[in-house]
């Protein structure tokens, strides 16, 4: 009987985490807001390599960072919709956002 108490409690408990982790992705909206993998990749390019010359990889790595971390602060600030609407409001945001992540 202990074992069949035990298992219980521990799907009780799984349910409840799983719904209060649920609130806290909703809450934070964490991955709510991405853009599409096609469009995150193709500004993760663009901003990585925007020179016509090949980088160093110390360089390429730093500015992959950077990037990424533009990228997912603009995500939180503009969202998809306003991205398709408005690419000079993206780009003026991602810029700002490129220069907090490079301090």
């Amino acid at each position: 009987m202990d074992n069949k108490k035990t298992l219980i409690a521990a799907l009780i408990l799984g349910g409840v985490a799983g719904h209060h982790i649920d609130d806290i992705i909703e809450k934070y909206n964490f991955e709510a807001d991405r853009y599409p993998v096609i469009v995150e990749y193709n500004i993760m390019e663009n901003c990585i390599s925007s020179y016509n010359e090949p980088l160093p990889y110390k360089l390429y790595v730093n500015k992959k960072e950077i990037c990424a971390c533009a990228l997912q602060k603009t995500e939180l600030e503009h969202s998809y919709i306003s991205y398709q609407d408005d690419k000079d409001l993206f780009l003026s945001i991602f810029e700002k956002n490129a220069n907090q992540c490079m301090k």
